[in-house]
């Protein structure tokens, strides 16, 4: 029976795992934002640069690098980008966030940081999962294949009279 829940958590699992895939479910990796030249008259004048997405999807671990080709020094949150420079952020912990920024029209980035679907964490949900299941599946075993009990087995059952 245990094989068997094996088997059909393995199933479930891998299957919703496939299903459910997001662009979170990989390596970490250094995300950069080009902020061209121009940029802040755009802004001024109240259009987006279409190069400069409006918000933007982490997991732990990556980093942002902004690159400044304008002629006017940028902010980032806690990033100050001079003009012809780069400066970097590195996401640390799952969460959404909205910074300050210069490069936006609204002045505000927003991002989500969100924690890497790992291996280890698709073992431990198939570890947790396989002994309820088998546990279950001997249960519901029972409804169809109950358990059946001789004349003998029953003669052997020492009652203590009272």
């Amino acid at each position: 029976m245990f094989f068997v829940a094996f088997l059909f958590v393995g199933v479930i699992n891998e299957g919703a795992h496939m299903l459910l895939k997001e662009s979170t479910d990989r390596p970490q990796e250094t995300v950069e934002i080009l902020i061209p030249a121009g940029t802040a008259e755009r802004v001024e004048a109240g259009e987006a640069d279409p190069t400069i997405p409006a918000e933007l999807t982490f997991v732990i671990g990556d980093t942002l690098m902004v690159t400044n080709e304008d002629n006017v020094p940028h902010e980032l949150g806690p990033l100050w980008i001079p003009p012809d420079s780069s400066a970097s952020l590195l996401m640390e912990d799952a969460n959404k966030y909205t910074l300050g920024c210069t490069f936006q029209p609204s002045k505000y980035l927003n991002f989500d940081v969100r924690s890497r679907t790992t291996a280890t964490s698709r073992v431990q949900a198939f570890a947790l999962a396989t002994p309820p299941t088998a546990m279950f599946l001997f249960l519901y075993s029972l409804l169809i294949f109950p358990l059946k009990v001789t004349e003998e087995e029953i003669a052997d059952i020492n009652i203590p009279n009272k």
